[in-house]
């Protein structure tokens, strides 16, 4: 068996989290760090434009991965036992380097603001009384300004771009107004992205990295 040489960090799996994580760390530290796939290399964005098959990758699903291979499990109820997904859905787990990132559609819409303190947002707008005593619905003890500067890490990794629809607290015109706010620096989002998403396969430095 071969014997590989000795690295400070392990990644198992080159999907989004695991490739995020790997340019994190080595962009940060002077940590070495492999990146353990089972599937295929990522295409290159040549490939994805020449290559790229309706058929076989949409209706066929070739681009997925193999549910007999791993998959989620499901149960309707607290009182059911969990049971593997056999079948493909709305989620599609993908395989190779880039994970689902190779077949993601290109949209990447925030939460707004009220859906991360959902159940205080309910209960000021119709009144605790109003409600079930027993609504399952929680607050996610973090905020949209808490995540705010991270949403514009990752749209600038990943290429994303549009109007912002809320700079300040100032509501803008062409984009989303309901929205929560973004810095003054958002007001065109990652204008530079605009040109790479002209190109096919954007967001290719981040695969290639």
């Amino acid at each position: 068996m071969e014997r590989l040489k000795p690295v400070d960090a392990v990644i198992v799996g080159g999907g989004w989290t695991g490739l995020l994580l790997a340019k994190e760390i080595t962009s940060r530290t002077s940590l070495s760090v492999v990146v353990l796939e089972r599937g295929g290399n990522a295409a290159r964005p040549a490939e994805y434009a020449t290559k790229m098959d309706e058929l076989d990758y949409n209706i066929r699903l070739r681009m997925m991965q193999n549910l007999a291979d791993e998959t989620v499990t499901h149960r309707h109820s607290r009182k059911d036992v969990a049971v593997p997904v056999r079948q493909y859905g709305s989620f599609h787990p993908g395989t190779g380097v880039g994970g689902a990132g190779k077949h993601w559609g290109g949209v990447s819409n925030r939460f707004l603001p009220e859906q991360f303190v959902l159940a205080s947002h309910l209960r000021q707008k119709f009144g605790s009384e109003k409600l079930p005593e027993n609504i399952a619905v929680q607050d996610w003890g973090v905020t949209y300004d808490d995540l705010e500067p991270y949403y514009g890490q990752a749209e600038r990794m990943m290429g994303v771009y549009g109007n912002a629809g809320n700079i300040k607290g100032k509501r803008m015109e062409g984009g989303n107004k309901l929205e929560g706010r973004s810095p003054e620096r958002n007001t065109l989002r990652w204008s530079l992205s605009l040109e790479r998403q002209k190109a096919p396969g954007a967001g290719q430095d981040f695969f290639a990295s």
